[in-house]
């Protein structure tokens, strides 16, 4: 979400908040003297930042440690994909920055942590390159460019019914993102997930012919 909109709805609130504390005061001290506008002034003021603060949000949450960089492969073409994956992961975040509405904003961080975890799946193993074809060519450039569009409309105020339903549609897609990159990133561990049942089924089967177990791995762990 954007930072400047959280200030500016920060300090309306504050400001807001200061003018109803002064006639609060007026009204029922009156203003009589110095003294009196002094202390009006220092009330109005400390509840004005209190409240100024509290819309706004307060961040007591520490700073996000840096991502881990994703290593080189020394495959020049699966770096290279990696590397325009992760300028459009870059320019998502531009666009997030420019975008008010909490729940995107949510789903776009989500949308650009698992494609991380896409592209360091794929520079872990490169052979898995090939799997994110589509997800290069087709899904991540299109997801930046609904995010573009979605916040040039907000920054250009554009209005109108089909703005608002185009807004809707983008809101929704981003939903569906989430969940497809998701399944993207599962996808990739597919074959991995198929070779380690494989090796535990292999491994049952040697374990009980050389009679050191009477039941399966998976029986044994669930006794435990």
């Amino acid at each position: 979400m954007q930072n400047n909109n959280k200030k500016k709805t920060g300090r309306k609130a504050g400001f807001i908040a200061g003018a109803i504390a002064v006639a609060l005061f007026a009204w029922i001290f009156g203003l009589k003297g110095w003294p009196s506008f002094v202390i009006c002034g220092l009330i109005a003021f400390l509840v004005g930042k209190t409240v100024g603060i509290m819309a706004q949000g307060v961040d007591t949450t520490k700073k996000a440690p840096a991502q881990k960089p994703i290593e080189k492969t020394g495959d020049a073409a699966v770096d290279g994909l990696i590397e325009k994956g992760l300028e459009m992961l870059k320019a998502i975040r531009e666009e997030n920055d420019k975008i008010p509405d909490v729940e995107l904003s949510r789903n776009i961080d989500e949308i650009d942590s698992t494609a991380r975890e896409i592209f360091r799946t794929v520079a872990e193993q490169p052979s898995k390159a090939p799997q994110i074809r589509r997800f290069m060519d087709y899904y991540l450039p299109t997801t930046l460019k609904m995010l573009s569009g979605y916040s040039k409309m907000n920054e250009r105020n554009v209005t109108g019914q089909q703005a608002q339903e185009t807004r809707r549609q983008i809101e929704s897609a981003a939903a569906v993102v989430v969940k497809a990159f998701k399944k993207q990133l599962n996808n990739l561990y597919q074959d991995d997930i198929l070779d380690i049942s494989t090796d535990v089924e292999v491994l049952e089967t040697l374990l009980k012919s050389d009679g050191l177990v009477d039941t399966g791995l998976g029986t044994m762990t669930q006794g435990k």
